[in-house]
């Protein structure tokens, strides 16, 4: 009987959360559509065309959205299906047969589990692959051109600028190069190109950014030893490859970029001694946080249930009261120790791990309010 229950209840956690996302996110196409409708008709011929440009956008933005308000979304649809249970007495046959109030959360713990997976697959592998689109405009003229933010290569010295960036295709329009003296060029010199095109490593080239219709020429810079290391001449003459570690996404949104791109790549970014400690502490600290979401998911399930079905119970109403007040107080805690990290006034590792202790902590002493 009790395995016939768990399955009830995991069908209808899912079901709960599926309603759950799909009506939040409705709200917010219907907000952001209506806020923004005048972007979604830049350049749009007709109604129909605006009306698929708006398609297009949130289907990409979905999978953002899903990624944001995944975790709580996991936790609302447990205090829901608890707050359902307690207020139609379903708990009270189980609680009388022998059966103990935390074994009814095995199944919420194993959604939680199927969330966190569903979760991490978006954000390792979805998000990655569209991030430009998550990034662009919501003017279908715009596409996703961005602004630039000029950055400095700290293992190199060069400096990289442009006025505009086109992240679907890599591609930085007049682009601006500047080779530091004496480590790189034998005098200051500034590399001009109608655009330059990034490519990631592979076995045939370095990483690095092939500058198109570039002056100064290869041959007309004097360049050191270690400078024909990163400055590459290629077949055509009006061409350079510079050699660097600083891609695409760093040169746009540099606060928020890390979000979009798989854990892999951000170890490799935080060892990359091209980045700024800046950079590399926000993004160790967004690793630490994507490695302790599920965990943080899993307490937050245990200190909600004790809230809701408590022994001493002062009503439904009050008792969904404090559990969301309970839980919006963990969340500044998270943010504040988020903060504390970033600007380097607790250890990174110490900012992320934090709100495990906290909470953990909670659950443990809220054990002994829990409805028996």
């Amino acid at each position: 009987m009790t395995y016939t229950f768990d399955r009830y209840l995991l069908k209808r956690y899912l079901q709960i959360y599926l309603m759950l996302f799909v009506t939040t996110f409705g709200l917010f196409v219907i907000i952001d559509g209506f806020t923004n409708i005048d972007g979604f008709q830049e350049g749009q011929p007709d109604t129909l065309s605006v009306l698929m440009n708006m398609l297009s956008y949130y289907a990409y933005q979905s999978s953002l959205y899903f990624d944001r308000v995944g975790s709580i979304l996991s936790v609302v649809s447990v205090m829901v299906i608890f707050a359902l249970l307690y207020r139609n007495s379903e708990i009270q046959p189980l609680l009388a047969a022998g059966v103990p109030t935390y074994r009814l959360i095995v199944p919420f713990i194993l959604g939680t589990v199927l969330m966190s997976v569903a979760l991490s697959a978006n954000q390792e592998f979805m998000i990655p692959r569209i991030a430009h689109r998550l990034q662009s405009s919501r003017s279908e003229h715009r596409g996703d051109v961005q602004k630039v933010e000029p950055i400095y290569d700290l293992l190199t010295g060069i400096h990289i600028g442009g006025e505009a960036l086109q992240l679907g295709a890599r591609r930085l329009e007049y682009a601006r190069f500047s080779l530091p003296s004496p480590e790189i060029a034998r005098e200051f010199t500034t590399l001009r190109a109608r655009e330059a095109t990034y490519y990631s490593a592979s076995p045939k080239h370095p990483a690095g950014w092939l500058l198109a219709d570039v002056s100064p020429t290869w041959e007309q810079i004097r360049l050191t030893d270690d400078g024909r290391k990163h400055v590459l001449a290629t077949e055509k003459p009006n061409r350079i490859f510079v050699v660097t570690d600083v891609s695409f996404d760093q040169l746009s949104n540099r606060s928020s970029t890390h979000k979009y791109v798989s854990t892999p790549e951000l170890i490799r970014r935080i060892r990359n001694p091209a980045y700024g400690i800046i950079s590399a502490r926000g993004q160790a600290l967004h690793v630490h946080s994507r490695l302790l979401r599920p965990l943080l998911d899993m307490i937050a399930v245990l200190i909600t249930v004790p809230l809701i079905i408590r022994r001493e119970s002062i009503g439904l109403v009050g008792n969904m009261a404090i559990c969301a007040l309970v839980l919006g107080a963990l969340f500044g805690v998270t943010q504040a120790s988020n903060y504390l990290g970033a600007v380097n006034l607790i250890s990174v590792d110490l900012a992320a791990w934090i709100p495990a202790f906290v909470s953990g902590t909670l659950a443990a002493w809220l054990s002994g309010i829990i409805q028996t």
